[in-house]
Parts: structure tokens; C-alpha cells; sequence
């Protein structure tokens, strides 16, 4: 049996997260028993089975002792983040360290102290490189024992940074958690939105590569029953004040700002006849897996890893940066319904269920030494 410490930043509601989330909960138990350190607590740890053990860093930890003990490490001069993960490490014979994104460069140098082999699940293109330092990636790329992309655009990018061994892991869901208990007509008249509107979901934070701002110039090329619902976490951001605030003055009703969502989230996603990615850069939106299992059409601009996972029957993907196109797709999508199969946009959702993905991961695991 191998003993993995999964390493990631809270094990919240994120696309990278919810991956990590379903890969714990599904790994074969006979061959892998994980840990989990993260750096925060997020909403998904406490789902977790007890049987994983779970490590906060010592400053967030509740327990006081933990607490004072990264005082007198800190006095002493003892990186409390190195003796913690040692001390895990050690104790439970872990056999080596699989490193959620690429956005936690600080265990690289721990584990290299430590002789430890680490495993890098990247997520990100390039705009996130800019988040982390020169040297940071240098001794991400060079030195992970095995690197994991979640789409070919993702694979790509590490490639062309030399290392051709990547290996392709596409982002996936588990089917038998996208559940809706109500109806779509139920919800959409609860949101406000007449019958004979068509409405368009978002789904992600309200951030600058969520593409929020291309509201305020993508709604005046559409008619007035073109509506938007937007869910996710609502960012304390000038430029969210921006969009949000000109959309409100200049197309009042038009878009419904939902903020985070939990138990509501997929009824929301239902209640629209379609889907809307505005990202700058998306490497394989886990939203974009969730919209098409429940059989919305989806539109897009080229920022990834849309392209891998749209085809002709199942939405459109614009590859120029114009909101009038991107209006033009949406006006296809809202005006000919009869081009876009629902049955076949939920068999193509279907082809990323966790199951089937683990597995793949599963094989990547037992091939690391």
C-alpha cells in the first residue's frame, strides 16, 4: 500500500479543489491510503471519511498546543512548515507528496531537504505563472518526480518548459452528486426572469479572468430577454465594483450577481437554457464538465481547455476575443436549439465521471517509486 500526503490550499469549492475532493474520496483503499495537509480549512473537509487524516498548519490549527508549539519553533528559528511536514512524513511512512497546483511553491524546497519525491498536479496556464516566482516554477517543473495536467493546453505549456512526461489527466465530476431538487421553471421564476426569457449561466468568481468585465460590453449586442445568472463567489475587487455596477446602471435586470452557492448551486445551473464561459484563460473549467451534465448547451471563447471538450453538437467555441461574436454564438445557440443534442452533451459529460478518471490516476500513482 502507498502512503500519499496530499498537499493543497483549503479543499474548498474551487475547480482544483473538487477534483482533489473526488479523487479522496474514490482512490482504491487497498492499494493508496491519503493524507491531507492543506493550508486552510475549506467547506469539503469535513465530508471527508475518517479514515483520512487531516493536517492544518500549526498557526490554524485549534488545538492551542499546536499553536504554542510553532511559537517556540519560531524562536528557536525552526521553520514550523519544514518540522510539520517532517513530523508527518516520518510518522506515517509516507511514501511521497502529490502537490495539488502549482501555486504552493513553498513545500518544493522542504521536500528536496527531505529526500522526499513529490508529485505536481498542475491546473494553471500561463496568466498563473505570473502568481509565483521564476524559481519558484523552475523547481517545480525540474524537480517533481511526475507531472499531471488537467488538458492537453495545460500538458502543452509544461512541455514546451521541458518536460515532455507529463502526463494528461482532464478534470472530471461525479455524476451522482449534480442533483437538482427543484425545477428549472421553479427556479428561474424565483430568480426573477420571465418565461419567454433566455437565460445564461456563469459559474466562478467575479474576477478579471472570469472575464466579468466583458458583461458590459457583451450585453448591449444582445436583445433585451437575454438574461445572465452569475454564481460564485462575489470578489471585494475594483474591477467586480466595475462590472457590476455598470451592468446595474446601464442594463438594470439583465444580470442576476447569485454569489456562492452550496446546497442551491445546481438548481441554479439548471434553471438556465445555457452556458456562458467569458474566462481570459480556463484550463478545463470543471463548471463547464457540470453545465454539460445536465445537458446545457455551451459557449466560450478559446481560452483553453474549452476546445477539447466542445464540439459541434454541443455548443461553440469563438476564437476571436470580440464580444459581438461571442453574442452571435449565444443568438446561434438561443435561436437554433434543435443543432445542440442534449442527450449527446450529457454522454459527452459522462466520458469524464470520476470513476473512470481515477482510475487513470490511480495508474500514474503506482507508477511513481
Amino acid at each position: 500500500m502507498k502512503k500519499i500526503l496530499f498537499i493543497s490550499h483549503n479543499l474548498g469549492r474551487t475547480g482544483s479543489e473538487m477534483l482533489l475532493w473526488y479523487s479522496l474520496m474514490n482512490l482504491n483503499r487497498e492499494k493508496f491510503l491519503p493524507l491531507l495537509f492543506t493550508k486552510g480549512k475549506g467547506v469539503l473537509i469535513d465530508t471527508l471519511p475518517s479514515e483520512i487524516q487531516h493536517f492544518l498548519p500549526y498557526r490554524e490549527n485549534p488545538k492551542r498546543s499546536l499553536r504554542l508549539l510553532r511559537s517556540v519553533l519560531k524562536k528557536v528559528k525552526i521553520d514550523s512548515l519544514e518540522y510539520q511536514l517532517n513530523y508527518i512524513t516520518k510518522k506515517n511512512n509516507v511514501d511521497f507528496w502529490y502537490v495539488n497546483t502549482i501555486v504552493i511553491p513553498e513545500v518544493y524546497p522542504i521536500a528536496k531537504k527531505l529526500g522526499i519525491k513529490v508529485i505536481t498536479h498542475a491546473h494553471e496556464l500561463p496568466f498563473a505563472y505570473d502568481f509565483i516566482g521564476y524559481k519558484d516554477l523552475e523547481s517545480i517543473v525540474t524537480s517533481s518526480a511526475a507531472l499531471i495536467g488537467c488538458s492537453e493546453a495545460v500538458c502543452n505549456r509544461i512541455s514546451d518548459m521541458g518536460r515532455p512526461d507529463v502526463k494528461l489527466l482532464y478534470g472530471f465530476i461525479d455524476l451522482s452528486k449534480i442533483v437538482c431538487t427543484k425545477t428549472a421553471a421553479e427556479v428561474k421564476a424565483n430568480t426573477g426572469f420571465d418565461r419567454e426569457d433566455f437565460v445564461w449561466a456563469i459559474s466562478g468568481k467575479t474576477t478579471l479572468i472570469k472575464g466579468v468585465d466583458f458583461l458590459v460590453s457583451l450585453l448591449p449586442e444582445l436583445p433585451g430577454n437575454i438574461k445572465i445568472i452569475w454564481i460564485g463567489g462575489e470578489e471585494d475587487t475594483g474591477i467586480y465594483y466595475y462590472a457590476k455596477k455598470a451592468v446595474e446602471n446601464k442594463f438594470p435586470g439583465r444580470v442576476r450577481f447569485l454569489g456562492a452557492q452550496s446546497e442551491e448551486y445546481y438548481n441554479y445551473l439548471n434553471s438556465a437554457d445555457a452556458f456562458l464561459l467569458l474566462s481570459r484563460e480556463d484550463s478545463f473549467p470543471l463548471v463547464m464538465l457540470e453545465a454539460a451534465a445536465l445537458g446545457k448547451p455551451i459557449v466560450g471563447f478559446n481560452s483553453g481547455g474549452i476546445k477539447e471538450f466542445v464540439k459541434t453538437d454541443t455548443g461553440i467555441v469563438v476564437d476571436t476575443w470580440r464580444t459581438k461574436d461571442l453574442a452571435d454564438a449565444m443568438m446561434e445557440v438561443k435561436n437554433h436549439p434543435e443543432k445542440f443534442n442534449v442527450d449527446e452533451i450529457k454522454r459527452q459529460a459522462s466520458r469524464y465521471e470520476v470513476k473512470k478518471q481515477v482510475s487513470i490516476l490511480e495508474d500514474i500513482l503506482n507508477n511513481v517509486d
